[in-house]
């Protein structure tokens, strides 16, 4: 990437459209957001694998069992990927876990040929696993890869590259199942990550390659210096959790964040659930009055009093409003990641982009307090979930820019992974607890995220504060003392 003034090429102008790109950096953005899209289009191709598993074997209530089995997991595994942390680079690190990655993959597709019993319980615990930690590390790299100041601008479009990847792998999956069976989309997706791999190391060659030969040829005190500065990073990542406010704040927001979405989901659901019912009573009533079949659209269900018939009516429904749901959620959060996230980021600083998702969740929480439909609520998640795909997680990841390789790399892995799952956890004993004890209904739960929005400003103001303190130079601590520095703009 340029460090200096110099005229830009065609792709830097029209990347510019969306944010402000300078000379040198538009080869290094593009290769980013392709490294992004080829992670997540992966993950959307397994995705629908570990639904089909784990539907046939357990079915949605073993599902929210199983969450909490990989949130225990995941404190293992987070303290163990701290070690590899302070044992490699940051490119054989990511090379070395994208390859177990990649082995597991192949393993589950041997297990699922060989017809083993209970592999849709164990695949879904690890694409759990896998979801949080692979984008995690991702932009735990990308983090590297930026200076604080270029990060700010260039996100944005790095992370376009990951919200095209998802709608590519749910796009690809559903064309390629037609004429392979399930478990073939394991090697596939095995194929895209070891992609990764190849392009990660490209990467790495052309940002940080002629600097490592300048590395090596340090003087033997600079290779002490840095030898005790390795020994003051041996900490694991819940111990650098413990020691910086910073850091706890960040945790708590992913928190509580994932428990105001998770019971909104659930909100959600429940009304959509209430809808399918009235929707198949209706049908009934027409079908019945007219001596018809049960149809939707042009398909024959069968007799309207048939009970398969009428399930299958209620399926479709749900099946038919959740893809109009997720199709404008898509739509929605790629405009605001285009048109949207830079430019609050710019006026307002990260804590405008902190604040949106709160004050768009506060919004549609409270409308379902006054007005609990299903059209209103609707509108106000949609608004929701793509604020959080696009303007909240960019924002957040602009948050580690400053900070050192070690907070990069171990302490937002447990943050993001472990914390994540862990306010899945807490919404499952949430919603058991509201319907089994409390009777709630959708105002109840509405109101419960209303209580959580109000903490959640709490701890904007707190990460703002903080992250103001770091980029003046007054958490020398947290900014730490790294091997290499980002590239700068």
């Amino acid at each position: 990437m340029s460090r200096g003034p110099g005229r830009r090429n065609l792709l830097e102008r029209l990347l510019g459209i969306f944010t402000e790109v300078r000379a040198g950096e538009g080869w290094l953005t593009l290769a980013m957001a392709l490294l992004v899209f080829l992670l997540l289009t992966a993950y959307y191709m397994i995705k629908p694998v570990r639904e089909a598993l784990i539907l046939q074997e357990g079915g949605a209530e073993v599902k929210s069992y199983l969450v909490a089995v990989m949130a225990v997991l995941l404190y293992f595994l987070v303290q163990g990927y701290a070690k590899l942390v302070s044992r490699y680079e940051r490119t054989r690190l990511i090379t070395i876990v994208t390859c177990i990655f990649i082995a597991c993959l192949a393993g589950f597709w041997v297990l699922g040929r060989l017809g083993v019993p209970y592999i849709g319980m164990a695949f879904f615990i690890w694409v759990g696993i896998f979801s949080v930690m692979v984008v995690a590390q991702f932009w735990s790299y990308a983090n590297d890869v930026y200076s604080n100041e270029a990060g700010k601008r260039l996100f944005p479009l790095v992370g376009f590259g990951g919200m095209m990847g998802a709608w590519a792998g749910a796009e690809i999956t559903e064309r390629l199942l037609e004429f392979f069976g399930i478990f073939e989309m394991l090697l596939l997706a095995a194929a895209l990550l070891g992609a990764c791999i190849v392009l990660t190391n490209l990467i790495s060659l052309a940002v940080w390659g002629r600097r490592q030969i300048q590395v090596s040829q340090s003087s033997l005190a600079d290779w002490l210096t840095e030898r005790k500065a390795k020994k003051e990073r041996e900490k694991l990542a819940f111990g650098l959790l413990f020691e910086h406010r910073y850091l706890w704040y960040l945790a708590l927001v992913f928190l509580v964040l994932n428990l105001v979405n998770t019971n909104g989901e659930y909100i959600l659901g429940r009304l959509v659930e209430e809808h399918s019912a009235v929707e198949v009573e209706r049908a009934i009533a027409e079908a019945e009055a007219a001596g018809t079949a049960l149809m939707y659209g042009d398909r024959d269900l069968g007799l309207p009093t048939s009970p398969e018939a009428q399930r299958s009516y209620a399926r479709s429904t749900i099946g038919s409003f959740y893809a109009g749901f997720f199709r404008w959620v898509n739509l929605l959060g790629m405009f605001l990641q285009l048109f949207v996230v830079s430019r609050l980021v710019k006026v307002g600083g990260v804590r405008a982009g902190l604040l949106w998702l709160p004050i768009v969740a506060l919004g549609t929480y409270g409308l379902v307090l006054l007005l609990p439909v299903l059209q209103y609520v609707r509108i106000g998640k949609t608004i929701e979930n793509a604020s959080d795909y696009s303007i909240n997680k960019t924002t957040v990841q602009m948050l580690y820019l400053p900070t050192s390789r070690d907070i990069k790399y171990k302490a937002k892995q447990a943050i993001e992974s472990f914390f994540h799952r862990v306010g899945d956890v807490g919404s499952a004993l949430v919603v058991f607890a509201g319907i089994r004890f409390l009777e709630l209904d959708a105002r109840g739960f509405a109101l419960i995220n209303v209580l959580l929005i109000l903490g959640w400003f709490f701890l904007v103001r707190g990460i703002a504060r903080e992250h103001r303190e770091i980029e003046a130079g007054n958490r020398p601590e947290l900014t730490g003392v790294e091997e290499e520095q980002p590239l700068a703009a």
